[in-house]
């Protein structure tokens, strides 16, 4: 088990550290014990065919001033067209405050969307009107497009996103090798 999980975190590891991103609040992980706890609870077997799987994963990637998120994005058409758009190339927006709540900006293509009522939470990336894309700090209900999710604690969003200040975010894909 051990040489398997060499090859599936060394290469999140190295891209982590060649972006030159991080999180500031960033939590020490202790993967030896992680990945016990883990085998004591459930004995998996792996194909030997699957041991040495290294097909590339995309890692969607904003980036703030010197701090940069991952975003985990939902599993509709929106978010697909906004993946593919960005996997062409890098995509800045300048954003604007809008209600104390969140940050907005115009995106310069229309996406899909698959509007449904929702109440937002700190760190949800929301298609708006199908040209808009908006980053959350607060809450908010109504009917949106849900594109992902922000990997960050509500505090840090809060603290980058929160304010009248505009901010130009920077979104882009990176590729495991």
């Amino acid at each position: 088990m051990r040489p398997l999980r060499k090859y599936v975190f060394m290469p999140l590891i190295l891209l982590v550290f060649l972006t030159g991103c991080r999180n500031k609040n960033e939590e020490t992980v202790n993967w030896d014990e992680d990945m016990t706890a883990r085998d004591n609870k459930t004995e998996q077997t792996i194909p030997d065919d699957d041991i040495y799987d290294m097909t590339p994963t995309a890692i969607v990637v904003l980036n703030i001033g010197d701090r940069c998120f991952t975003i985990n994005l939902e599993d509709n058409s929106s978010a697909d067209a906004f993946f593919e758009e960005i996997n062409h190339g890098s995509l800045t927006v300048e954003m604007h405050d809008y209600g104390n709540f969140e940050k907005v900006g115009d995106l310069p293509w229309d996406l899909p969307t698959n509007d449904e009522e929702i109440t937002t939470s700190p760190g949800d990336l929301i298609l708006y009107q199908g040209n808009k894309i908006t980053v959350y700090y607060d809450e908010n209900t109504w009917s949106f497009t849900k594109l992902g999710h922000i990997s960050a604690g509500p505090d840090e969003i809060r603290e980058v996103f929160g304010g009248k200040d505009d901010i130009t975010a920077e979104f882009f894909v990176e590729w495991t090798e």
